[in-house]
């Protein structure tokens, strides 16, 4: 019975995979900049969501990671390359600071490449890499502490000057007639009568007047009294101005409980109602222990069919209490049980909703659940609260027309919700540049935007940057390179952030039209305020307007240090030619072919440097290996024209 010995076979890219996690978990904790949180279980890019640690404090801050392992040779210069899914470069590309780790098998090294970076690499090239399928990252630096520690002090930055532009939308809003209309303006005359106020109060709760409770608190508790039952529901109100995350008064929620705990045991009131709402008195202040534990009891004496409206909501708030808590999948069942006993609860569908596109799980379910929510008449749930939410979703689908479109319905609420502005400017800013008709959307979003926030720097620039994609793209743009060119200056002059990128931006517009003299004047002043980032772009300028001289000591930096790679080499390459270095032209040529080894036109290109040098034998060598390897190059038929015979030759 030998054949029972046949057992399956440990699968080796399985085994690779455990090495890899192994390792990158291990580099994460010897350096203890950041803290692994999570590991993406459907990984559409993401493998590993690590959060920045600051000082021993946790920031929020969280670096989104792909990690690959792999056993492959490595390149000429020591590092390694691999083929990703241009999807996944997308994806990555959504978060700043996202990067690529690879783990080495044989040299048992970590390697890392910022997304950033493969990014700007291939926009160098000049192709469309935008339609590849794949493209090729090529890992060189090491994920050490030296990485991590410069990482972690790049994120938090980003991720603090995005917190202080979007706190300055919540703490300075438009100011507007509206304003002055807002419920909890209102100066309540509550009602000397005991019965009077009374019925006021449950009025007003079941009507989700909980604001103007809270504002006319004390002036019920003076008629009332503290200890009046009929005065819990103003504690009620308090509570649920913190779970729904409004300003509320933690002292009164304290209070609330005791009161309420207090009445559990008197036989007034259904034990396992009042349990909820201690419950959700522990979840307004956030001890979130506490509620599950209250929620949980309310539960055992709710599970009967006429508590089961109670009992809904109760699952759903123990669902919201797991989340928080970081249980994910009991959220999900609480969830799920508050639908089964209330399908129409709007509240569960919406808290579906938001679990769905919080793990990436299933977009098209948040959308359905979303779609399922009609708020009742007293809850604090809103339309635009489900529109904003709706957009973000189709923004994440790559549903840009159907994103647009409820951010135009939401904008019919700006007026009235603080909120409406900078949700939708957050949206557009992080999706409005994915495409050409995103882009197209966005500009007509900014336009509609600047109206009302005029001095908006940062919206300004999201806006020239549209116009900048809708032109790249061979779309009609509002305007002309001198039109587009002035618009960076007077943005730069009102201190837009990062002006080197959008004197970049203008100089590629340039470069688009072949007006090298133009490109170089922009990608200059790109180069005099990063040069380590714009000096290849200077350079290549440099070199179509044939100053070499000039161009050879921009682009050496950037062939040797800060963009080692093919295209900065023959760059370097066409520089020492035009300064008449042929020894020098030859070996840049043949670094980018070491980096490079499909770089078609460095083989083209160092076969007519071989020719006039009179070098014939080398130049006819590697003519021919280029023919090779590009048959159908456009060079390669002139070549077989120019020289049938030399190429016929033995060499």
């Amino acid at each position: 019975m030998s054949y029972l010995d046949d057992l399956p076979k440990r699968d080796g890219n399985r085994r690779i995979e455990e090495q890899s996690r192994t390792a990158f978990r291990t580099a994460i904790s010897e350096c203890g900049e950041f803290v692994v949180q999570s590991e993406d279980e459907r990984d559409y890019g993401t493998d590993f969501q690590i959060e920045a640690s600051d000082a021993g404090a946790m920031t929020n801050v969280r670096v989104h990671v792909q990690l690959k392992g792999t056993g492959r040779k490595k390149n000429a210069d020591g590092s390694v390359s691999l083929s990703i899914d241009r999807t996944n470069l997308n994806y990555l590309a959504m978060q700043p600071g996202s990067i690529f780790v690879c783990y080495h098998t044989s040299s048992k090294r970590l390697l890392v490449r910022r997304v950033d970076g493969v990014v700007r690499e291939y926009e160098h090239n000049g192709k469309r890499w935008g339609d590849q399928t794949t493209v090729t990252v090529r890992f060189k630096d090491d994920f050490d502490q030296s990485f991590q520690r410069t990482l972690k002090t790049y994120v938090v930055a980003c991720a603090k000057g995005a917190r202080d532009h979007r706190l300055h939308f919540a703490t300075h809003p438009p100011k507007n007639i509206s304003s002055f209309l807002e419920e909890g303006t209102i100066d309540l005359p509550v009602p000397a009568d005991q019965q009077q106020a009374a019925e006021m109060l449950a009025k007003l709760y079941d009507n989700g007047h909980d604001r103007t409770i809270s504002r006319s608190f004390d002036k019920f508790r003076s008629i009332l009294g503290a200890s009046n039952g009929k005065f819990m529901l103003a504690y009620m109100a308090e509570i649920n101005l913190g779970l729904n995350g409004r300003e509320c008064n933690k002292s009164r929620i304290v209070d609330g409980i005791n009161v309420i705990s207090s009445a559990i045991d008197n036989g007034v009131f259904q034990p396992g109602s009042l349990l909820y709402c201690v419950g959700n008195g522990w979840l307004a202040i956030g001890e979130h222990e506490k509620a599950r534990d209250a929620y949980n009891s309310a539960l055992i004496s709710l599970d009967q069919v006429n508590t089961s409206g109670i009992a809904a909501q109760c699952y759903k708030n123990l669902g919201t209490v797991m989340e928080e808590m970081n249980a994910l999948d009991a959220a999900h069942a609480c969830y799920t049980r508050a639908l089964e006993l209330d399908p129409n609860l709007a509240e569960a569908h919406f808290a579906l909703a938001l679990w769905h596109n919080r793990k990436n799980a299933d977009l098209d379910r948040a959308l359905e659940h979303l779609d399922a929510i009609v708020w009742p008449a007293n809850s604090a749930g809103t339309l635009p609260s489900v529109q904003g939410w709706r957009a973000e979703i189709l923004f994440k689908q790559g549903k840009i027309k159907e994103a647009f479109r409820d951010i135009r319905a939401l904008l019919g609420d700006r007026d009235e919700l603080d909120w409406v502005w900078p949700w939708c400017a957050r949206l557009v800013a992080t999706y409005g540049r994915t495409s050409y008709d995103s882009a197209q959307d966005s500009v007509q979003f900014w336009d509609t935007y600047l109206r009302r926030f005029t001095d908006d720097l940062l919206a300004q620039r999201e806006r020239l940057l549209c116009v900048w994609l809708i032109h790249a793209n061979g779309g009609q743009a509002e305007c002309d390179y001198d039109g587009f060119k002035q618009t960076v200056a007077d943005a730069v002059a009102s201190g837009a952030p990062n002006p080197a990128f959008l004197w970049d931006r203008a100089g590629h517009w340039a470069q688009d039209e072949k007006n090298w003299s133009e490109a170089e004047k922009c990608y200059r002043k790109a180069f005099d305020l990063s040069p380590a980032e714009y000096g290849y772009c200077l350079g290549t300028a440099l070199n179509f307007l044939g100053r070499y001289e000039e161009a050879l000591p921009i682009l050496l930096p950037q062939a040797k240090e800060h963009q080692p790679n093919a295209m900065s080499w023959f760059q370097v390459a066409v520089a020492r030619e035009g300064t008449g270095d042929v020894e020098g032209c030859i070996n840049a040529y043949k670094r980018a072919l070491q980096l490079d080894e499909n770089y078609d036109l460095a083989w083209f290109n160092l076969g007519g440097v071989y020719w006039n040098s009179q070098n014939e034998a080398d130049a006819m060598a590697t003519w021919k290996e280029a023919i090779r390897r590009f048959p159908t190059h456009q060079l390669s038929s002139k070549l077989q024209r120019d020289f049938p015979i030399l190429l016929t030759r033995r060499t």
